[in-house]
């Protein structure tokens, strides 16, 4: 099988120098993959499923979530192209320890879990691959512990933005803003009305507008410069 998703850990890129610039890419785990595609609400797998497979996205923002001893969905991280491999937290395990909503309309590659491990014991190089993703994941979920961590407000939303929009793709103004201000703040242990103070704040500073549904970043400078603002601030 061949794709464009070099953000994969498992593509041929390494050993073809320049094959990016939306070439068709070989796969080095074909035989336990396939390309499939979900709509905006649809669910890639849920918490306490048989936890079978694991997805590198192409295209498209995924929700993370989880529901607490009381029912309540509780939004634990997002994932985007080149982010991370949803599902690898159950590659050996039995039932998925999250939920994986599609946010935006998704295309993913699938991954069976049995075939990928059989193959990684046969493999070295894709043993290492699976390693990197894993070390990738850790990396993931550091940043956002940071984000969520001693930021102030304007500080977390400005750093949760920076990490929803791939860097990749910045030389763009206008994007997708699938999270409501209500999931932001659930995200980011903040108020719903915290998030619309400082985000209504950053537009009159010149540095974003976001009306409905969608994002427009006027300055990344200064995004970056908010994000990375050492300050304390009640939420």
């Amino acid at each position: 099988m061949t794709c464009t998703n070099s953000a994969c850990p498992f593509h041929d890129l390494e050993a073809v120098v320049g094959a990016h610039n939306g070439a068709d890419l070989a796969c080095r785990v074909t035989d336990s993959v396939k390309q499939i595609r979900y709509d905006a609400g649809n669910v890639l797998f849920a918490q306490g499923e048989p936890s079978t497979s694991l997805y590198s996205l192409t295209r498209g923002i995924v929700k993370i979530t989880c529901h607490t001893p009381g029912g309540r969905e509780q939004i634990v991280g997002i994932a985007n192209p080149g982010n991370l491999l949803l599902g690898l937290q159950s590659l050996e395990t039995d039932h998925y320890q999250y939920t994986a909503v599609a946010e935006t309309d998704v295309v993913a590659c699938k991954i069976r879990h049995r075939g990928l491990l059989k193959e990684a014991e046969e493999d070295s190089d894709i043993a290492l691959r699976l390693l990197k993703a894993l070390n990738a994941q850790l990396a993931q979920s550091r940043e956002l512990m940071r984000v969520m961590g001693h930021k102030c407000a304007a500080a977390k939303i400005a750093s949760f933005i920076s990490l929803l929009i791939p860097e990749a793709e910045r030389a763009r103004q206008h994007f997708t803003l699938p999270f409501s201000r209500a999931e932001i703040a659930s995200l980011l242990g903040l108020s719903e009305e915290t998030v619309c103070r400082q985000m209504a704040k950053m537009k009159r500073n010149g540095i974003l507008y976001s009306p409905r549904g969608r994002i427009e970043i006027l300055d990344w400078d200064r995004l970056q410069a908010v994000a990375e603002e050492a300050c304390i601030e009640s939420a």
